[in-house]
């Protein structure tokens, strides 16, 4: 299970499951962050976890210099695909988000959709952090779009079922040493399938001080995609700016 995502975002079953995202909650938050950082078409955008580019292709079409990576290499070539038919001009790299180097600098890092608290520990967790410190030119932002840990303790559906063009998804989800586990069931006919999301639960406390630690100053934190004020409980969504 320890590196479930290379199976998980690397099935095509991935984009599936996850079709209830839609561009309407993508534009929300892409346009607070715009707001809030205030990036010129000069500027370079880098899209970390990038996944299948929603993100990336938006600010691309805004008329901003995007890059974005992603270890799966399914996701890229949707997002290639994609930014084809959008006729945007992209820049998609495949690449690890503990192993990843630029030698050109960001004005902007965006690390959007929960594309964080994968791996194994907190080295391993905060390891793209710490690059991003380097990659950053100075006073260029870091956002982070996270879960909010205690909302989901207290809202946490223990399983859920869904019909998804001719699929049956069942999702069972449990708390374990901190972190929440995902057992993901897929059926189509005859077939199964079987997949798993394990993601380290952070508080806002947490990702603030290691941030504070490797160099970063928080400057705003919001609780939805509307830019609502964040609240410890209730907000749905961490949505955290640090600034270099």
């Amino acid at each position: 299970m320890e590196n479930w995502f290379k199976d998980w975002f690397g099935s095509e079953e991935y984009l599936n499951v996850y079709k209830h995202r839609n561009d309407e909650d993508a534009t929300k938050l892409l346009e607070l962050i715009l707001k809030q950082t205030n990036p010129t078409k000069q500027n370079h955008i880098l899209d970390a976890a990038c996944g299948a580019g929603r993100h990336s292709i938006y600010l691309a079409s805004k008329g901003f210099k995007v890059v974005g990576f992603d270890l799966s290499k399914t996701l890229l070539l949707k997002a290639k695909e994609d930014a084809k038919n959008r006729l945007v001009e992209n820049n998609f790299v495949c690449a690890d988000l503990r192993e990843i180097y630029f030698r050109k600098k960001f004005d902007l890092i965006i690390n959007l959709f929960t594309s964080f608290g994968y791996f194994k520990n907190d080295k391993e967790n905060f390891k793209f952090i710490n690059t991003s410190f380097s990659l950053l030119n100075e006073n260029g932002f870091y956002v982070l779009d996270y879960l909010n840990k205690n909302f989901l303790l207290a809202n946490l559906t223990g399983e859920s079922e869904k019909e998804i063009n001719g699929r049956t998804i069942i999702e069972k989800r449990k708390v374990i040493n901190n972190r929440i586990i995902k057992e993901i069931q897929i059926k189509k006919g005859p077939e199964e399938q079987h997949f798993v999301e394990s993601v380290r639960l952070y508080s806002k406390a947490e990702i603030e001080s290691e941030f504070k630690r490797i160099g970063f100053t928080p400057v705003f934190v919001f609780g939805d995609y509307d830019g609502t004020n964040y609240d410890e409980q209730n907000s749905t969504r961490l949505i955290l700016f640090f600034k270099k």
